[in-house]
């Protein structure tokens, strides 16, 4: 049994590997948004690819609360490069305008640790829900709006039952694309795409995850170093060859 466990986590991938896979899809996915027209082919195909980075950093949320010794740490790391991400987002989807909304991703991941801590840590249910409720609320004008928390609540409640985690995953996938269809972008053939195959491959990337961290000690911090600086250059470039 032991040889099987060593030989399957041989073939599997540690949460460093997923991570850098989610931060390749993501450069893909903003590249195309800067670059491609949005009603292409190639468009749907950058975009599937790009649509599994937001909720595989909301499992690795989930992962996070559950092993760190320090979580106001981790808010306040977290929302440290929430507030130096939203100025090189505004560049991006702005075309170079700075305004208080909209705002990153990391704000939503943020809030989703959050309402992960709210929901373990606080007794009284009905200002937990109330608490939970707002910080849903709070994403609104943020990437991944809404689902991007409820995503971090998913993973994190059910943590230690893939089963659980990935039907709870499926359920809130199909809820996003019914949302997307008819009140996000409508019913757009190459919108919709992405948002039905992306969930798929990621719960096929998060199957594949053996439980071990990966990388090194300073892997952690390649995501919110490369998340404000690909928007910088992205946009940058997008600015200079007037696509925005």
């Amino acid at each position: 049994m032991e040889t099987m466990i060593k030989e399957f986590r041989s073939k599997s991938l540690s949460g460093n590997t997923i991570k850098i896979i989610a931060i390749i899809a993501m450069i893909i996915d903003h590249v195309g948004w800067a670059f491609v027209n949005t009603d292409t082919s190639s468009a749907a195909v950058m975009h599937t690819i790009g649509k599994i980075t937001a909720p595989i950093m909301c499992y690795f949320i989930a992962e996070g609360n559950h092993y760190s010794k320090n979580r106001s740490k981790y808010v306040e790391r977290l929302a440290l490069f929430a507030l130096i991400s939203h100025i090189p987002y505004n560049i991006f989807v702005n075309g170079g305008k700075i305004a208080l909304f909209p705002t990153s991703v990391i704000f939503t991941l943020m809030c989703g640790l959050l309402a992960l801590i709210a929901f373990e840590k606080i007794e009284n249910k009905p200002l937990k829900i109330i608490l939970i409720l707002l910080l849903i609320l709070m994403t609104y004008q943020a990437d991944w709006a809404i689902f991007g928390v409820l995503f971090v609540l998913a993973f994190g409640i059910f943590y230690g039952n893939p089963k659980k985690q990935m039907i709870s995953f499926t359920i809130l996938s199909l809820c996003k694309v019914i949302y997307g269809s008819f009140i996000d972008g409508g019913l757009n053939f190459y919108m919709i795409v992405p948002r039905v195959l992306s969930p798929i491959i990621v719960i096929l990337l998060l199957s594949l995850y053996n439980g071990t961290k990966g990388g090194s000690k300073y892997s952690k911090w390649a995501f919110y170093v490369i998340y404000p600086l690909q928007f910088l250059v992205i946009g940058a470039i997008a600015l200079l060859v007037g696509r925005v």
